[in-house]
């Protein structure tokens, strides 16, 4: 057993503030007995906390609600699979909007994810307590899923990095929202962390790239309200079966979500084409594309339950303005500290090097 690897996972553990809602399961003995068989690969002894959407044998997957508090896979999720063998270990799973269907960081069976340092204010969703475990200290990178800002929404309300993946990636094991625009995530205070994950040895000059800032440099079409018609069509396939068996199992911000109108669905997916077609045209000249996660600051707690019990969602609409469009598309996007404000960098699979050069360049934060 090393001894190293061995404290630095104890002092994980004892960085956990329960109080602010970061953990769903803190998996102390797994993550001991892992330390000391942990392959010595790449990742060796990075520590990562998972959202509790993904399976990780030995530790319950709740997916967020009461009715999985026992559930326990027979299998680790493959994106899990794949950073243990290289060296990673698992400190426990995280919260979540229950089944992820929110960014306000609001769990009414597990509580809320609390922002560190103003607990008035949540950490957003729905993989925030990922955001809050790499933020307290408890894990190096937060493994989380993206289907509409939910790895960059956190990230840019804690102040850190947040990378959603391109879209094609193995996601067996992960529960998923809506299957076309889910992807994986991961949540870190150092990107470096998150190039050693990806395998990214080295960036190219920011200098060399053509960065377009939407809005100021080029002018894609904005989103259209289509995108949410394939959303709820998709969300509802999921969750058809059990909610009709008994919606009452449902929290009443997950039931009101579901009984929304889905809309024609052929229309939509027509629609979105043609989008799609329209965006990748008018970005082409550039290699990064550069905007803001969201306007304003990381959501007040009063604010996100009034929303749970009377719905309206208007503060969740504000933080989910731009960063469905990366989902839309299935690119990679990177979400980072600006000056004054969170910034996010998107571009097309395959470009996953410029957007950390990209965002490196313009962070006030400068990192090895």
């Amino acid at each position: 057993m090393n001894s190293s690897i061995t404290r630095k996972v104890v002092n994980a553990i004892d960085n956990v503030d329960a109080s602010l809602g970061a953990f769903i399961t803190v998996g102390g003995e797994r993550a001991l007995r892992s330390a000391s068989v942990a392959p010595k690969g790449d990742l060796y002894g990075l520590t990562i906390g998972v959202k509790d959407l993904i399976d990780v044998t030995g530790l319950p997957t709740t997916y967020g609600s009461p009715r999985f508090r026992n559930h326990y896979a027979r299998h680790t999720a493959a994106s899990i699979t794949a950073l243990e063998s290289r060296g990673a270990i698992v400190i426990g799973k995280t919260n979540l909007n229950e089944f992820a269907f929110g960014v306000s960081g609001y769990n009414p069976h597990y509580g809320p994810i609390l922002l560190p340092g103003d607990p008035s204010r949540t950490a957003g969703g729905s993989s925030g307590g990922g955001a809050v475990a790499v933020l307290e200290g408890a894990c190096q990178v937060g493994v989380g899923t993206d289907t509409s800002g939910s790895v960059r929404i956190p990230a840019a309300c804690c102040g850190i990095w947040g990378f959603k993946c391109a879209h094609g990636l193995d996601l067996s094991g992960v529960h998923p929202l809506a299957p076309s625009l889910d992807s994986l995530g991961y949540i870190a205070t150092n990107p470096a962390d998150l190039e050693s994950i990806l395998g990214l040895d080295t960036l190219p000059s920011a200098n060399s790239l053509r960065i377009g800032r939407i809005g100021e440099d080029v002018f894609p079409p904005a989103l259209p309200a289509s995108h949410w018609v394939i959303f709820r069509h998709e969300a509802w396939s999921v969750h058809r079966a059990a909610f009709n068996a008994s919606p009452d199992k449902f929290g009443k911000d997950l039931q009101r979500k579901l009984r929304q109108p889905l809309g024609d669905l052929a229309v939509a997916k027509l629609d979105m084409a043609a989008w799609r077609n329209e965006f990748v045209r008018t970005t082409y000249p550039f290699d990064a594309l550069v905007q803001p996660v969201f306007e304003g600051k990381a959501p007040l707690l009063q604010v996100v339950l009034a929303e749970y019990e009377f719905g309206g969602y208007a503060d969740s609409s504000r933080l989910m303005k731009n960063t469905p469009v990366a989902n839309a598309l299935g690119w990679p996007a990177l979400a980072f500290p600006g000056r004054g404000e969170a910034l996010e960098v998107l571009a097309s699979p395959g470009r996953e090097a410029n957007l950390f050069a990209v965002a490196r360049a313009l962070s006030p934060n400068k990192f090895r």
